[in-house]
């Protein structure tokens, strides 16, 4: 009992249904992303879409900022879903970015509406890990490398292997996604290869 003799309790089954209905709300709103564009989403259509009251989208989503942090969230585990665990291992960059980029481009229209917006760019730069896991997997290149160097090679790889440089290649060079995810694989390990040779990396 609480301290006024009230009797306080947790409901699982009230939890599972404001997950379910919390988990409803983020699909309508990579539903609505996938059809359009990011600057016209608005909780109301949101709301729409998932069957609730503005007031309950608000209730799991205290802003719009935070709805799309959870659709940055949707995508990372999906790509779990359908790739695997995340690359924890040099090996596993240079094996799996292929099959990653693969799946980006299936869901390709929700990529690009998300991130041609300064909020969804931004919500995307709020999910943590990505930095410290690249440090983890090339440790030994970053071996002897001073904390500039370090930044640089770890910034050039991450460009090379992100989703946007993916789209560039497609967008530019006209090359199909097998051709990209395989390329970018080739790109990381030779630059992985020169940064850890002390006679190739100069000028880092």
């Amino acid at each position: 009992m609480s301290a006024k003799g009230v009797r306080t309790y947790s409901s699982p089954l009230r939890a599972e249904q404001a997950e379910q209905t919390t988990a409803r709300i983020v699909q309508a709103a990579v539903d609505l992303l996938s059809e359009g564009d990011a600057s016209d989403l608005s909780m109301a259509a949101v709301a729409e879409r998932a069957g609730v009251s503005v007031r309950t989208v608000y209730r799991s989503f205290a802003s719009k900022d935070e709805l799309l942090d959870g659709v940055i969230d949707w995508i990372n585990v999906h790509l779990s879903q359908t790739i695997g665990v995340r690359p924890e291992t040099r090996q596993d960059y240079e094996t799996t970015t292929a099959a990653v980029i693969a799946e980006v481009f299936r869901i390709e229209p929700l990529y690009r509406a998300l991130f041609a917006t300064a909020a969804g760019r931004a919500s995307h730069q709020r999910q943590a890990g990505r930095q410290e896991s690249m440090r983890r997997a090339y440790a030994a290149e970053l071996e002897g490398l001073d904390d500039g160097e370090a930044r640089r090679l770890l910034a050039v790889l991450n460009l090379v292997a992100s989703s946007s440089g993916a789209l560039f290649m497609k967008d530019y060079w006209d090359l199909p996604p097998e051709d990209i995810g395989r390329v970018i694989e080739w790109a990381i390990r030779v630059l992985a290869d020169a940064a850890s040779d002390p006679a190739r990396r100069e000028g880092l």
